[in-house]
């Protein structure tokens, strides 16, 4: 049974607030490392005696596929496909049903121990010492005396099918969108913490036409826009804002809360990017004041959004 902890009961709701840049993780473990996934991504956990059914010639990593509910859902071996050599234990391994990218996926790990309420301050990004061989961890936590890595789920379906990830799409021709807009003379920030999906959005951007400057979370865009709200006319430096919602140190709402809270930059408009838009992401993306929101699968519509927002 997975409880709540770190805090007192009466502060359980806080997480119901918005910009509070806290999050909820679930810490699980494969083999004698320690892990955590964000609890926004999951849909439930359960046991692994549901009944597996093997996928032929699929990916080594997969060890199968199980009927939820009258959904069929594959499941991915983290242990097989991080390197590791552990055995199954019926009674002890779990499943985390886990939703991201409009797709829903489980991932079979060791064992499941408990949740912890942390702040994304305390969220350190890694060392290329420290990254997997994969490049599957986009952040590590001290708690108490264990160190906990953060994986990127995304990625990791990603390389299992590159079909489900995120990808540029087929080439467009951006001058056949309806704008009034001088794109050349646009500058749009770009906070995303995954060089991969940074990358691409950049990519995606300059394509188009317009101009961009990236920052590797939260804070560093923080501080970006700081610097440059000094003469007191934002749109002299940017003219809109992407932001993911997971990064290590500041994440997206409470970034986007902070410039809305700010007499200079309150009109810079934002847009939140994430791989999990769901009517509630979308109400919490409201609430803090984000002039717009995407799902990360929509990769296609960005540029239309930006015509549309950008000052």
């Amino acid at each position: 049974m997975i409880k709540s902890v770190g805090k007192d009961q009466n502060e359980a709701g806080i997480l119901l607030q918005t910009g509070t840049n806290e999050l909820e993780i679930v810490e699980f473990n494969i083999a004698d490392s320690l892990y955590g996934i964000n609890i926004a991504k999951v849909r439930e956990i359960i046991k692994v005696d549901i009944g597996i059914v093997k996928v032929p010639d699929s990916h080594p990593s997969i060890q199968g596929a199980i009927n939820l509910r009258g959904t069929i859902i594959p499941v991915i071996n983290l242990a097989k496909h991080l390197g590791e050599d552990v055995p199954v234990e019926q009674k002890k391994n779990r499943i985390i049903v886990s939703e991201f990218n409009k797709m829903v996926v489980g991932f079979w790990v060791t064992s499941v121990s408990r949740i912890h309420r942390i702040s994304w301050k305390e969220v350190e990004q890694l060392s290329d010492m420290l990254q997997t061989k994969g490049g599957y961890a986009v952040g590590v936590i001290k708690i108490d005396e264990r160190v906990v890595f953060l994986l990127d789920f995304e990625k990791i379906s990603s390389h299992i099918n590159p079909k489900v990830g995120i990808s540029m799409p087929k080439k467009t021709d951006y001058n056949d969108f309806d704008r009034n807009v001088d794109r050349h003379s646009k500058v749009i920030l770009v906070a995303e913490d995954s060089e991969f999906i940074r990358n691409m959005i950049v990519e995606h951007l300059e394509i188009a036409g317009y101009k961009t400057v990236i920052a590797c979370n939260g804070e560093q865009a923080w501080e970006r826009l700081q610097v440059s709200s000094d003469g007191g006319n934002i749109e002299e430096h940017f003219n809109l804002l992407v932001t993911d919602i997971e990064m290590p140190q500041m994440d997206g709402l409470h970034l986007i809360k902070k410039i809305k809270d700010d007499s200079v930059l309150r009109k810079l408009p934002c847009i939140a990017f994430s791989s999990m838009i769901s009517e509630e992401l979308r109400f919490k993306c409201r609430s803090v004041g984000a002039d717009g929101e995407i799902a990360k699968p929509d990769i296609g519509d960005l540029v239309k959004l930006v015509d549309t927002k950008v000052i």
